[in-house]
């Protein structure tokens, strides 16, 4: 899985030039890129639910699994950041695939954070941006 609009996932670029085919894509940038062993290529996809998975959530809430030693921290900055504003936080520990694959409303299912239907991020804030970030959607 990669993710142009991070820095913190592999380029899609090293993948293909290996051979990986792009298999497909979903919101915020995610792409799913598969390698095959055979001559036969299993036709793997994302689910297509993400809208109905997102709407889900009204208040901030963040959706985690402890498979990332930032999730704590990132944990942290949305929590304060949502003091600063007078903002309760609702925190959704996600403890196994099912939840993931059920709950998560981006293909990276160990941490998101939600607010009003609308995807906050799914990756490491500072509590400045977390401020900012909430501010604009409120």
């Amino acid at each position: 899985m990669t993710n142009s609009t991070t820095s913190w996932t592999p380029s899609k670029e090293i993948f293909l030039k290996n051979n990986f085919q792009c298999m497909d894509k979903a919101p915020y940038g995610f792409e799913l890129l598969v390698y095959s062993f055979t001559q036969e290529l299993e036709q793997l996809y994302f689910p297509t639910d993400w809208d109905e998975r997102i709407n889900r959530y009204n208040q901030l809430t963040i959706l985690r699994s402890f498979q990332c030693p930032y999730v704590e921290v990132a944990t942290e900055n949305i929590v304060s950041g949502a003091m600063q504003l007078d903002l309760p936080v609702e925190v959704i520990d996600l403890s196994d695939r099912e939840q993931i694959m059920t709950l998560s409303p981006t293909p990276y299912g160990i941490f998101s954070v939600i607010y009003k239907g609308q995807l906050v991020t799914f990756h490491r804030l500072t509590v400045h941006s977390v401020v900012k970030k909430l501010k604009e959607l409120r």
